[in-house]
């Protein structure tokens, strides 16, 4: 296994850190870890911090561990904002939010939660869209979470599907290849403007897109993602090591 690990890791671009955990359940637990240790280093340098969730199986594992430890300490946290790089146009009480863990869950006031419009909030998914762009005018982000699709896909940027030139920092999405159709996304130029990108995945689904992502395959959206400091891909063996 380490031969091949080697082999392959060593045509990774260097500005790629490649981070291997044993399972989801070990990548879940120290992603989070690492989130809420990057959010105590922000929040003591600027006294803000600006952290972009996402949805999917991990995302909510860490959504749900992020709020857990968010609950422990009602007085931490001051300057926290948290932001989602795509969101489900459905309703607001919708369990295919990528927002759900947070509803009436985090009890902690100190910190400041951005969520796009819902369905029932919002007359168009173009209107959800306009709005979540004008709150992100002016915000910064230190740190991009992402999950990763089989087939390469982040936010909800799909292959085939994406202008990964798009300047714009919101786009409205009505013909999503995975339901619900409609969402708002994050374009690769949003998503790029963060200070920190990490890449997420886990299982042997993931496997073939994580290749692609070593390899620079430019057919894959998340080929493209790059932060401004710092780019990680955090995946399990699983998702690393493919027949």
């Amino acid at each position: 296994m380490s031969d091949d690990f080697d082999a392959i890791v060593g045509d990774i671009d260097d500005e790629l850190d490649l981070t291997l955990y044993a399972d989801a359940a070990e990548l879940s637990q120290e992603v989070t870890v690492q989130i809420l240790a990057a959010i105590e280093k922000g929040l003591k340098l600027k006294s803000q911090f600006h952290l972009v969730l996402t949805g999917g199986t991990l995302g909510v594992q860490i959504s749900e561990a992020l709020v857990h430890e968010f609950n422990a300490d009602l007085d931490a946290f001051k300057g926290l904002h948290i932001w989602w790089s795509d969101e489900r146009f459905v309703a607001a009480d919708s369990v295919e939010r990528n927002a759900f863990p947070f509803h009436e869950s985090v009890k902690n006031l100190q910190i400041s939660i951005h969520e796009g419009l819902a369905s029932d909030k919002a007359k168009s998914v173009q209107e959800a869209a306009n709005d979540y762009a004008l709150a992100l005018e002016n915000v910064d982000i230190d740190l991009n979470v992402l999950g990763l699709g089989p087939d390469g896909h982040v936010a909800s940027l799909f292959p085939g599907m994406t202008d990964i030139d798009d300047q714009r920092r919101i786009i409205a999405i009505t013909d999503s290849p995975k339901p619900p159709a409609e969402r708002i996304s994050f374009t690769m130029s949003m998503i790029n403007c963060a200070q920190e990108v990490w890449i997420v995945a886990a299982g042997e689904s993931k496997a073939e897109a994580v290749t692609k992502i070593i390899e620079g395959d430019l057919s894959i959206p998340a080929s493209y993602v790059r932060g401004n400091s710092h780019t990680r891909l955090i995946v399990d063996t699983e998702a690393f090591f493919s027949e």
